[in-house]
């Protein structure tokens, strides 16, 4: 079942990453940042499917908090951060840099998204890191769910909401991506790739 899983996924990625062939409409810094962060969004979909398919799902399961931390910015810097925040990301690495890269953090990205992106998106975003992120923490650092889960195995199950939750990020990632382009038709046919795969979707966005 994962590995039919894992194949439908792949085939959902292959539609969503041409999208990636057309690029954001203008050359501005703001659309610029959030484009390259939704590609970072992308990859990390990537990685974990490959991670999934090796039976690492330890890791797999951590690269989902950097998936979701990578969409989250790419739409805060698309719709909620100042002119000077987005410069900041262009700044020449160092530690200087680094440290102001630090702020906002993710639920502050969630809450400034608020009344300016898309009410269905904040949402999403808010539920998402409401149900999964003191969970996802736990992997990340080490904890008593990596500890216990990587002892005793991965049920089928959780495997399964593994894989489908990273293919709703990478929808949402898509949509975002599709928004960029200012391609109307683009937009418009996510919710059509949606549809042919619903079967590897969570059932929030399996419609």
């Amino acid at each position: 079942m994962i590995d039919a899983l894992l194949e439908n996924s792949e085939a959902l990625s292959s539609e969503f990453s041409r999208i990636f062939e057309y690029g954001p409409f203008d050359d501005s810094k703001r659309l610029h940042a959030s484009w390259i962060m939704c590609m970072v969004a992308l990859e990390h979909s990537n990685s974990l499917r490959q991670l999934a398919m090796c039976g690492n799902y330890t890791s797999a399961i951590c690269i989902i908090r950097s998936q979701f931390e990578a969409l989250t910015r790419a739409a805060w810097l698309f719709y909620a951060a100042s002119d000077q925040k987005v410069d900041n990301t262009f700044s020449t690495l160092s530690e200087l840099s680094q440290s102001a890269d630090q702020k906002p953090n993710n639920a502050e990205m969630i809450r400034a998204l608020e009344g300016k992106a898309p009410a269905q998106a904040v949402a999403m975003f808010s539920e998402f890191r409401d149900v999964q992120w003191k969970g996802l923490n736990s992997y990340v650092h080490g904890g008593i769910h990596a500890l216990q889960r990587h002892g005793s195995g991965y049920p089928v199950q959780l495997v399964e909401e593994i894989i489908k939750s990273s293919n709703g990020l990478l929808t949402m990632t898509a949509m975002m991506a599709a928004i960029l382009t200012g391609n109307e038709m683009i937009v418009k046919d996510i919710a059509r790739i949606q549809h042919r795969h619903k079967d590897c979707l969570p059932d929030l966005l399996a419609y």
